[in-house]
C-alpha cells in the first residue's frame, strides 16, 4: 500500500491531517500518511505565496520515492496569482469551477499521475460549519454559539458558505468573536473545533472534501 502525503498550508492544516484524517485513514487500513508544510524559504515553513514554492515541494516528494501518493490541502480564498491558470478563472462565475480548472491547471503542471490536487472550497474553516457542537465546546459565552449556531443553520453544505472576503468562513468566526471582544485563534482553536464536531460528521456534510478522501482512499489502495 502506497504512502499518503499532504502539502499543506501551516500548522493548523497539518495538524488537522495527523489528528482527524490520519485516524480515519488508519481505521481503513492506510497507515502511513504524513502531512508536510509548504516550505517557503530556507528553514521556513507555512503559507501560500507563490505557486513555485508548492511545485517544488509537490515535485520533490514525487522525486525521492515511488511508492507514494501527494495531494495537496490549500484554501481556494486568496489563492496566488501564480497558480497555474489562474488568469483563466476571473470571468468563471461559479466557485466550483473555477476551482475545477485550478486544480486542473496543477495536474499539468506537476505532470504525475501519482499526484492529486485538491483545493479546499473556501478554507479551512468552512469544515469548521459542519456541526454546532465545536462551538458549543469552544465558546462559553452562549451569545458567540448562538450566532454561530446560526451560520450552521443557514448551510446545509459548509462548502457553500459564501466566498466574499467579508462573508468567508474565516471572517465569520473573526467577526462573530470581535463583536464580542473575543480572538478568533486559528492554531489553537482550529483543530479543537474539528476534532469535536468529528470526521464523519464533516465529511457527511461538506460532500466535495467527501469525495476527495474517498478518491485518496481509493487511489492508495490501488
Amino acid at each position: 500500500m502506497r504512502r499518503l502525503y499532504f502539502v499543506v498550508e501551516g500548522y493548523t492544516e497539518r495538524e488537522f491531517v495527523n489528528k482527524s484524517l490520519g485516524p480515519y485513514f488508519a481505521s481503513k487500513g492506510i497507515y502511513d500518511v504524513r502531512a508536510v508544510e509548504i516550505t517557503t524559504s530556507k528553514g521556513y515553513k507555512g503559507g501560500l505565496s507563490n505557486y513555485a514554492h508548492l511545485k517544488r515541494d509537490i515535485d520533490n516528494f514525487l522525486k525521492s520515492e515511488t511508492d507514494i501518493i501527494v495531494t495537496t490541502f490549500i484554501d481556494f480564498f486568496r489563492l496566488p496569482s501564480s497558480m497555474p491558470r489562474h488568469n483563466q478563472v476571473e470571468d468563471i462565475a461559479v466557485i466550483d469551477d473555477k476551482i475545477k480548472v485550478l486544480e486542473q491547471g496543477m495536474t499539468e503542471s506537476i505532470n504525475d499521475n501519482r499526484f492529486v490536487p485538491y483545493i479546499q472550497k473556501h478554507e479551512f474553516e468552512a469544515l469548521l460549519f459542519s456541526g454546532k457542537m465545536g462551538f458549543e465546546l469552544m465558546y462559553d459565552d452562549p451569545r458567540i454559539v448562538e450566532e454561530l449556531v446560526a451560520v450552521v443553520d443557514e448551510f446545509e453544505n459548509p462548502e457553500s458558505i459564501n466566498s466574499r472576503p467579508q462573508f468567508a468562513p474565516s471572517k465569520r468566526l473573526i467577526n462573530i468573536l470581535a463583536s464580542r471582544g473575543e480572538k478568533y485563534n486559528k492554531v489553537a482553536e482550529g483543530n479543537l473545533i474539528a476534532e469535536e464536531i468529528g470526521i464523519e460528521l464533516i465529511m457527511e456534510k461538506c460532500l466535495r472534501f467527501k469525495k476527495w478522501i474517498d478518491s485518496l482512499e481509493a487511489i492508495v489502495r490501488s
